[in-house]
């Protein structure tokens, strides 16, 4: 007993956080489940790995499967030919981060990167029936079999223990390299250890372990050997051979999964009791009977984030601590549905359900008061502390219960005098000790022993009370379900909200400092200041209508409960919003996967929402009390993931991801997946990304994990990614995820080419020149010889040859006509007149080259008409031809002689601009952009006001005069976004 009180006295030296962690039981987690149901190839979970990149591994019967939190991704024999077998049944991951896989009967498989391999009894091993196998400091691969011993692959060598050599038994269940380097053996026949000499120790008889199978070996932090038997677990005693019992409290049962989390709590998986956690306040169990899949527990990890992960029988399960806690009939409260939650002024929680009222504190609940124990209705809708520390009860069909220590002192009811229902969803006590009661058919105030009731006549806007707050001035707002109503004295001044986003129902209240009053209502939320009432809704970003209530949690934030979760907002982002200094409310969403256990909350009753004195925010939900530290969600702050790489398409195609891709010529289309890998805060995640040769700036992408760029060219290319959490006060990580990529010219884009091609060029100019020339010459001694042997006929046929003469000069001034017809087609544009993109083409690259010649100015432009369709779509074709002339004229005289113009392609132009520098050229656009801002569509397009967008760029900015022009057009996409109808630079 002495050595169980002092394994019992470490737990109990764990730090506060130990302490704090604890409070909160097994159940109250938050916790996830996955089955077939949900992608996993089988429910059950053999064994499970974390990467150093953050991606879990779960080896199942069906195949390895690769989880990054959002999905699963399965790697089987259909998919990874390297895999002998689809049933994994242990998984370790070596210190270099490969993925060591023990397969039922395909030996052992290692995935290093994108690399797979397979080791056999071709090998070595001394069976293919693999149970578990790990990778030791030095790289040797220790491998246990089924029944034949274990095998060790040292560089080449191979070297077999089993019964003959010292092993206690041949099968082998567990290995565990521990921080001296000696490599504990697991086996049917008890527990052995290989030094790291190569020495084998059996642990005797008289070590304290049972006489039982051992299934499971785990070293803590601490360098504690932890044995998983099949009648307990137990624990070495110092650098002895000799072990004792963990903690009496376990039960003796196989123990097949040993764990520790981060506040030094053992987590156990049995073979019959489930999942155990023991700490210094005793042991908590989770079973079947309370949310475990199943109570065979065969694998467990706790993940770099804390998350504690169960693989059972019959699927996996996550447990985690997330930022809301919720308490429910798992943890004592007398029913799951909660409507109204309160705070007393010792710091009791009371927390009324439809089925009794309960007390919470000191992180348990001490009292529950139901119809059984006395309660005269079970439905509790409101509650209220009085003055005098009596609890006001509102309830659902008997009125108000006045009580103390438990027992109901006076009611309040229509058989009691009430002059209104007895269905009490608010209440509320004024400052002249005034009890205020808020029924579905009227309000009541009693004073001084008597009942004055409130209704429409009195100037209420409805008589269906659903909310009450005290002012700071004394007096009483009242919600109804038709607007709210503000109470001086005995005067009621009806406040009309349905101007403002066409809100009714008021479910709850909020006062600043200032008198500044906002309200929960069915139609978002409602800001009343000096007379004035201003609305947030969908159309400002909220992702709900109907808000419960609304509570400012003292640090900056208003929290907001919805039947679709709570929202957590800025005060000063809602007033920004409201004054129209910001356009969209930024928010953080709670739910289901942040410890509600429903995202539904509760409304109509109150008070549905709160702030205690220690700062946390409790809220009545469907299926709990839930509630959350504000000021503690630091404590969810874990450093931000890296991004990792998952996929990159290029022309939809997956590529294999290195330090740079090399893409084929003809590529144009990238495709970025990507993702940080985090199974605690994904919700928070927010990413960004920059393709460095296309996006000049960061774009930031929001939640979404994946990016398509198009109509890439050839080049060289940057993609870099990163992750914040800007809900958790987390800006951008300075870990950058980066890719080069280099998308391959096409033979005709290459340099070398066009420089053979142009060599080519001449060459065939000088061949035909020479041809030419030959020709004549032939055709001219042929004609001497002609002369020569007919001169007389020359002379009689002289006119003859004349009027040929004649008729050739017409037909050559003919042709050289038609040749320079042809030319003015190549290079001008048919429709306006002015030069085409043939022909700006050419100039562009001879003033390039000049300009960098020279360092001298150069500037290009693109022009585009703004809405330019809408001509054709409601005017015609020919009227928006029309359009097209009078722009190009018009452009072409506000330009002038400063620069070359040309019609760029359909309805946009281009102007370069030798020698001028950008600023001189941003005026002369912005001229240019005036003139056609002032023709006259009257005659084609009556009613319509021609304008342009327009980007101007710098060769500075260029190395390339493709460069010049990208950087054009991405200033008139900018142009266009901002508005059109304006020339950027």
């Amino acid at each position: 007993m002495r050595r169980v009180s002092l394994g019992l006295l470490v737990l109990l030296c764990l730090s506060s956080s130990v302490v704090l962690a604890q409070e909160k039981p097994i159940s109250a987690f938050y916790r996830e489940i996955w089955t077939t149901r949900e992608g996993l190839p089988h429910n059950q979970v053999n064994s499970i790995a974390q990467t150093p990149d953050g991606y879990l591994w779960l080896g199942t019967w069906e195949g390895l499967v690769r989880y990054n939190g959002l999905e699963f991704q399965l790697f089987d024999r259909s998919n990874t030919p390297a895999l002998q077998d689809n049933a994994i049944r242990s998984l370790s991951v070596a210190a270099d981060g490969a993925v060591i896989m023990g397969t039922s009967r395909g030996g052992v498989t290692v995935k290093r990167g994108d690399q797979w391999t397979t080791y056999s009894e071709k090998d070595g091993l001394a069976q293919d029936e693999i149970l578990d196998a790990i990778q030791d400091r030095s790289r040797r691969l220790w491998v246990a079999t089924e029944n034949e011993g274990l095998s060790v692959l040292d560089h080449g060598k191979v070297k077999q223990y089993n019964i003959h050599n010292g092993l206690p038994s041949n099968v082998v269940f567990d290995l565990r390299e521990t921080h001296d380097g000696d490599i504990w053996i697991a086996t049917a026949g008890g527990l052995a250890v290989c030094s790291h000499d190569g020495k084998l120790r059996v642990m005797p008889s008289t070590s304290g372990l049972p006489d039982a199978p051992v299934f499971n070996l785990f070293e803590t932090r601490a360098g504690q050997l932890l044995v998983g038997t099949e009648r307990g677990v137990y624990r070495r005693v110092g650098n002895t051979d000799q072990f004792e019992m963990l903690s009496p409290l376990l039960p003796q049962d196989g123990a097949p999964s040993l764990a520790e989390d981060r506040s030094g709590n053992l987590w156990i998986g049995t073979v019959n009791n489930g999942l155990l956690r023991l700490s210094a306040r005793g042991v908590d169990r989770f079973t079947s009977l309370r949310g475990l899949p199943n109570n065979r527990v065969p694998s467990l990890l706790v993940d770099r984030e804390g998350s504690i992960w169960a693989g059972t029988n019959a699927g996996l399960l996550r447990l985690s601590d997330a930022p809301f806690s919720t308490w429910n009939r798992d943890q004592g409260l007398s029913d799951d549905y909660v409507r109204t939650v309160y705070e007393d002024h010792q710091g009791g929680i009371w927390i009324g359900t439809g089925r009794g009222l309960n007390l919470w504190r000191n992180n348990q609940v001490v009292a529950s008061y139901t119809a059984e124990n006395g309660l005269p209705s079970d439905s509790i809708l409101s509650l209220l502390e009085a003055r005098n520390g009596d609890l006001l009860v509102g309830t659902y069909t008997d009125g108000v219960l006045r009580m103390r220590d438990g027992k109901v002192l006076a009611r309040y009811d229509a058989a009691h005098g009430l002059p209104a229902s007895n269905q009490v969803r608010s209440l509320a006590e004024t400052s002249d000790g005034s009890l205020w009661i808020g029924t579905n058919r009227g309000l009541v105030r009693l004073k001084n022993g008597k009942f004055k009731r409130f209704g429409i006549s009195e100037g209420l806007p409805r008589e269906f009370i659903i909310s009450m707050h005290q002012a700071r001035d004394g007096s009483l707002w009242v919600g109804t379900s038709n607007g709210a109503a503000h109470i001086i004295g005995e005067q009621v001044q009806a406040l009309d909200m349905r101007p403002t986003n066409g809100a009714q129902d008021v479910f709850g209240f909020n006062e600043d400092a200032d008198g500044t009053l906002w309200m929960a209502t069915d139609r978002g939320l409602l800001r009343y200041r000096n007379g004035h009432l201003a609305g947030l809704g969908i159309h400002n970003g909220l992702p709900v209508d109907t808000l419960f209530a609304i509570v400012d949690d003292q640090l900056g934030s208003y929290w907001l409960t919805s039947n679709r979760g709570v929202l957590r907002i800025a005060k000063a982002e809602a007033n920004a919003v409201l004054d129209g200094r910001h356009q969209r409310l930024e928010y953080d969403h709670f739910g289901e996967a942040d410890g509600l256990v429903s995202a539904q909350c509760n409304g109509g009753s109150g008070p549905a929402a709160i702030r205690d004195q220690h700062g946390n925010i409790w809220v009545a939900t469907a299926r709990g009390a839930a509630f959350a530290s504000p000021a503690s969600l630091h404590a969810f702050r874990r450093p931000l993931p890296s991004v990792v790489l998952e996929q990159v398409l290029a022309d939809g195609r997956p590529q294999s991801i290195g330090r740079v891709l090399s893409l084929p010529a003809g590529t144009t289309k990238l495709e970025f997946r990507y993702a940080a890998i985090s199974f605690l805060m994904p919700r928070f995640l927010r990413y960004r990304q920059q393709l460095q040769g296309m996006d000049h700036n960061w774009v930031d992408r929001g939640n979404q994990r994946s990016v398509q760029y198009t109509n890439l060219k050839a080049g060289r290319y940057r993609f870099q990614v990163n992750v914040a959490a800007p809900g958790l006060g987390q800006n951008w990580s300075p870990q950058i995820t980066t890719i080069q990529i280099e998308i391959q010219p096409q033979l005709w884009e290459r340099p070398w080419v066009l420089v053979l091609a142009a060599l080519a060029s001449l060459l065939l100019l000088w061949a035909l020149v020479r041809w030419r020339l030959f020709n004549l010459h032939q055709r001219a001694t042929q004609l001497e010889q002609l002369v020569g042997r007919r001169t007389s006929d020359l002379q009689e046929h002289a006119d003859r040859l004349r009027a040929s003469d004649q008729e050739k000069s017409a037909l050559l001034e003919r042709l050289r006509e038609q040749s320079e017809a042809f030319e003015r087609m190549a290079l001008e544009d048919a429709l306006t007149g002015i030069g085409n993109r043939r022909s700006l083409d050419s100039q562009l690259d001879a003033a390039f080259e000049r300009a960098v010649r020279g360092d001298r100015a150069l500037c290009f432009a693109l022009f585009d008409i703004d809405e330019f369709k809408l001509i054709n779509d409601h005017y015609s074709h020919a009227a928006g031809d029309q359009a097209l002339v009078a722009v190009a004229h018009a452009l072409r005289d506000a330009l002038g002689g400063a620069g070359v113009l040309a019609r760029w392609g359909g309805e946009e132009f281009a102007v370069l601009f030798e020698r001028v520098p950008l600023a001189r050229a941003q005026e002369i656009c912005n001229a240019m952009r005036l003139a056609v801002e002032a023709l006259d569509c009257s005659a084609y397009a009556p009613g319509w006001q021609l304008t342009i967008s327009g980007g101007v760029a710098a060769r500075e900015d260029a190395a390339r005069p493709e460069d010049l022009v990208a950087r054009a057009d991405a200033l008139l996409y900018q142009a266009k976004q901002g508005g059109r109808n304006r020339v950027c630079s």
